[in-house]
């Protein structure tokens, strides 16, 4: 897909794991010569940390470490510490054995891992971003929206003809006296969602006032002067001053260059990533016993 995903980088990828996993079992075997003392060193901290973190860069991991106060570093210590503790004990207990969650556990370890040295290799071209915006150029189109206020006269207590025949009569007072945005709320009936809609795209509008009369309203022309209506909604009638509309239409790169970037590492991680899972799965062989 991009440049990031060519095979030498893989295979940094995996020779970081197995060095990480070899750390990991050397201090296993070191813990083992006496499970009641604990030695911590500073690579035992550095994995602790990144472990913590759930980030495997090892420049990042040292830099953190070397900036540490005499107090963060205790404390750090004793978080390793107390970690450990209960670990060996869980061992001793023999709650390892047969335990699916903590299987789980273990497997999500190796995610992070690769996940972490993935992360600290991608780095796209400007190239790699537009080839992904270009290939996911409806992902970043942006949706049309309307402001307005709404008069309200409601269905239900009244008939549908005397609910449109009022609203017809207050749509000529609301003209004639140009009644204003601010003061729609002392005229009609009280809604159940909102009297006022700022930048409010098609699917918020066709949720409060069904599909039909969003349709209508996206038609309209922003005018802060004329009302218009009655439009019919499943609750009753409305009166509409709609004071701005903006048109859908998709992004240029530059307006939405950050996103596009984040999105398009994200992919590459994810896709790297799994890449250096089934590198790490084909290893072994599987046999079926059924």
């Amino acid at each position: 897909m991009m440049n990031i995903l060519k095979e030498p980088l893989l295979h940094f990828l995996l020779a970081g794991l197995a060095l990480f996993i070899l750390f990991e079992i050397a201090g296993s075997d070191e813990a083992t010569y006496d499970d009641k003392v604990i030695i911590v060193d500073r690579d035992a901290l550095l994995t602790f940390a990144q472990f913590r973190a759930r980030a495997f860069e090892s420049s990042g991991a040292a830099a953190f470490f070397d900036s540490l106060s005499p107090e963060e570093l205790q404390q750090l210590i004793d978080e390793y510490a107390r970690e450990e503790a209960l670990y060996r004990e869980a061992l001793a207990l023999g709650v390892d054995q047969n335990d699916y969650v903590i299987k789980r556990r273990m497997i999500q370890s190796i995610q992070f891992i690769t996940n972490g040295f993935v992360t600290a290799s991608v780095d796209p071209t400007d190239a790699d971003i537009e080839a992904y915006f270009e290939a996911n150029h409806d992902d970043y189109y942006i949706s049309p929206f309307v402001t307005f206020t709404h008069v309200y006269f409601a269905k239900g207590a009244r008939s549908a003809e005397q609910a449109a025949a009022l609203a017809q009569a207050k749509l000529a007072e609301l003209n004639r006296a140009q009644v204003p945005f601010a003061e729609a709320p002392a005229h009609g009936d009280r809604f159940p969602y909102f009297l006022n809609y700022v930048e409010r795209e098609p699917e918020i509008v066709a949720a409060h006032f069904g599909e039909a009369m969003a349709a209508q309203l996206f038609e309209l022309e922003p005018d802060a002067h004329q009302w218009h209506g009655p439009f019919e909604s499943p609750y009753g009638y409305h009166l509409v001053l709609l004071t701005k509309k903006v048109e859908g239409r998709h992004a240029d790169l530059a307006e939405v260059y950050a996103s596009v970037r984040s999105d398009a590492e994200q992919v590459a991680i994810d896709t790297m990533q799994e890449e250096a899972i089934r590198a790490i799965v084909d290893t072994y062989e599987v046999r079926r016993a059924f």
